[in-house]
């Protein structure tokens, strides 16, 4: 073959790992055999360790600062600009200096923004998506399918999980799944399960929620406070318990609109869950513009939840004799309501106007 410049050679654009480089050797004695070859699977096999300031595989462009390194044993490093970025290694990545402890290991010793996932798409899809997926080929009741930790330090220098959100498997029957979603915080140096979403239930401090809002107090403590700071005359922190047919179907006459309901355990040898009392409202008339309604205030009598007041506008139905406790008025000019009535061991007092008092003697019953 006749000489020719390597410039002029034909380029091979897809070696093969037995093609051969000529090499000189200059790790051996001048006057031994300097030339050498070496084959293309070898050139890739045998890169030199190199360091973060000097990687082994870096950018001329970037002064050969920035690139690949071997940072330690199985460890592949990654520098920029000779200063170290992170690691690849046989059990994950990490990004930043420190000690990993997890498949992907993020250090930093700021409070920027260490994880930002954006999307541009200007569709009605959802993006960007974060999917935790536990693809177990046995998928059970109670596993669990992820847990976002919120973990800081307490002051013995301990690791401790201050805050949690939780999902598990309740059913994974095909077409009947089941889930629970927990936020879970620490009280006391425990940390448990404050808010559990379930099915279609939400529990405060229930875990097993049996209605769409269940809340499980176990101190003697107010369960539900509603607070407003409306610097208004009108009315705040209302609740409003609204029951209707559906949106387009007229409420009825004698319609049960809704109860607040007090419940508790009798000393039955199985204590049994029993109504001891109970408040509640009906439509008493639905006719537009002429509503009239009605509140029943109900207690338990001789294990028979019973109505003891009930209010409509016409009048107010006592369903047991009214007690009055014993008042003398000071004086036929002493503070009063119209419509008050007093009484003692001598007479019966009836204000008749606004700090105007009359009375009638008590006779004996003969």
């Amino acid at each position: 073959m006749a000489d020719r410049k390597i410039t002029q050679l034909t380029q091979l654009l897809a070696p093969a790992s037995a093609d051969d480089f000529v090499v000189v050797d200059s790790s051996v004695a001048t006057s031994a055999e300097k030339n050498k070859r070496l084959s293309f699977s070898v050139l890739h096999k045998a890169v030199p360790d190199g360091s973060v300031t000097a990687p082994s595989i870096s950018f001329l462009t970037d002064s050969s600062v920035s690139g690949f390194y071997r940072a330690a044993a199985n460890e592949i490093g990654v520098t920029a600009n000779s200063s170290f970025i992170g690691k690849f290694t046989a059990t994950g990545f990490q990004l930043g200096t420190g000690t990993a402890a997890a498949q992907l290991h993020l250090f930093s010793t700021d409070t920027t923004d260490q994880v930002i996932i954006e999307n541009t798409d200007a569709g009605l899809d959802t993006a960007p998506d974060v999917v935790l997926y536990r693809n177990s080929a046995t998928p059970a009741v109670n596993d669990n399918l992820g847990n976002l930790e919120f973990r800081g330090r307490n002051d013995n220098s301990q690791s401790f999980a201050y805050a949690q959100i939780l999902a598990q498997i309740t059913d994974a029957s095909d077409g009947s799944e089941d889930g629970i979603l927990q936020l879970m915080s620490a009280s006391a140096g425990t940390t448990a399960a404050r808010i559990t979403l379930k099915s279609d239930k939400v529990g405060i401090s229930e875990s097993n929620p049996q209605h769409p809002l269940h809340i499980t107090e176990s101190v003697a403590n107010t369960g539900l406070f509603i607070e407003s700071a409306e610097a208004v005359a009108v009315s705040a922190a209302d609740i409003t318990l609204y029951h209707h047919r559906g949106s387009a179907v007229s409420g009825q006459d004698n319609d049960v609109i809704s109860s607040l309901i007090f419940q508790g355990n009798n000393d039955a040898s199985t204590p049994e869950q029993i109504v001891f009392g109970a408040i509640a409202t009906s439509i008493v008339d639905a006719s537009d513009t002429t509503e009239d309604g009605k509140i029943d205030l109900k207690v338990q009598a001789a294990g028979t939840l019973t109505s003891m007041a009930a209010i409509t506008a016409a009048n107010v139905t006592l369903g047991s004799r009214p007690i009055l406790p014993t008042h003398t008025p000071g004086s036929a000019t002493a503070t009063g309501i119209a419509g008050e009535i007093a009484w003692d061991a001598n007479y019966v007092y009836v204000c008749t106007a606004t700090n105007t008092w009359k009375r009638v003697a008590i006779g004996t019953w003969s």
